[in-house]
């Protein structure tokens, strides 16, 4: 059990609190969109009416819906097993009072496909869309989910935010973050300087090994990772292989679950607004919120 521990947020130079939160905000919509599709029985992309909502009572009144202009979902199609393909919606497009800005936000796992995904923790090639380098090794499962995104979609946006001089701000929430991580790179692709992209996310998984880790460093993306030191997810995979990208934003909030440690509402999004006690106790109140 935990006894309230807890650590104050340590935002590294360059760490955009207004942003982090911002970033927090988005994802929150991007996992209320997910909880809408399973809600009304996760039906197709055709068939799937979105309303954008937030409905985290930690970030909805500080972002008014009503300043923000949201586009998507945009989706993923992959195989958690042989001969089964699933399609489920994870990201977003914000756009707030800044218009020259767009948030691309990715939620994290909540469906058995997604943690299915999640555990296929092999080390596969990866192909950087940016360079002919070879070797480069990321986690099967989350490539896969990332390979499943309609990235002619995702390339079209970035091209006319590159062709307009806009600014990218890319985030996620575990699963989400390394979908974020994967992203990146399409973004340098398409022709975004490295400049007008940042990379706020939370509770990261690892995604690659060392040539992967060179190879994004390389990009010169500025990337932050918001970790709740007591979140078992920032730690996977296990594999000694893997190596964390971004410079790594800590706090302490010792839940005595794992899912309270974990979620981007109820703890990390309390974090960025209470860096100084991070330590939520309105921790069960937050999480029996209704989801209706």
């Amino acid at each position: 059990m935990s006894n309230g521990n807890e650590t104050p947020l340590k935002a590294p130079p360059g760490y955009d609190m207004t942003i982090a939160k911002t970033c927090s905000f988005v994802v929150n919509v991007a996992s209320d969109m997910c909880e809408q599709w399973i809600a009304v029985g996760k039906p197709s992309a055709d068939k799937f009416s979105w309303k954008p909502a937030d409905r985290c009572p930690i970030t909805s009144p500080a972002f008014p819906l009503n300043n923000w202009k949201f586009l998507g979902p945009y989706w993923s199609s992959f195989s958690p097993s042989s001969g089964t393909t699933v399609s489920e919606p994870f990201a977003v497009f914000a756009y707030g009072p800044d218009t020259s800005t767009a948030f691309l936000a990715f939620r994290g796992s909540q469906t058995d496909d997604d943690f299915t995904m999640d555990e296929k923790t092999k080390l596969v090639p990866y192909s950087p869309p940016t360079s002919p380098i070879k070797g480069v090794q990321v986690e099967e499962g989350f490539y896969g989910v990332f390979n499943g995104l309609d990235q002619g979609a995702l390339m079209g946006m970035f091209s006319q935010l590159a062709s307009s001089g806009g600014r990218l701000i890319v985030t996620g929430h575990s699963l989400g973050s390394t979908l974020a991580t994967l992203t990146v790179p399409l973004a340098r692709a398409a022709g975004i300087s490295s400049t007008n992209i940042l990379h706020y996310n939370q509770a990261s998984p690892k995604v690659g090994d060392s040539k992967f880790h060179a190879y994004y460093s390389d990009l010169g993306v500025q990337t932050f990772r918001l970790v709740n030191t007591y979140d078992e997810v920032p730690k996977l995979p296990l594999q000694l292989a893997y190596v964390p990208v971004g410079v790594e934003a800590p706090f302490g909030a010792d839940y005595p679950k794992e899912r309270q440690r974990h979620n981007p509402c109820c703890s990390y999004s309390y974090a960025l607004f209470n860096p100084t006690a991070p330590y939520n106790r309105g921790i069960d109140i937050c999480m029996a919120r209704p989801k209706d």
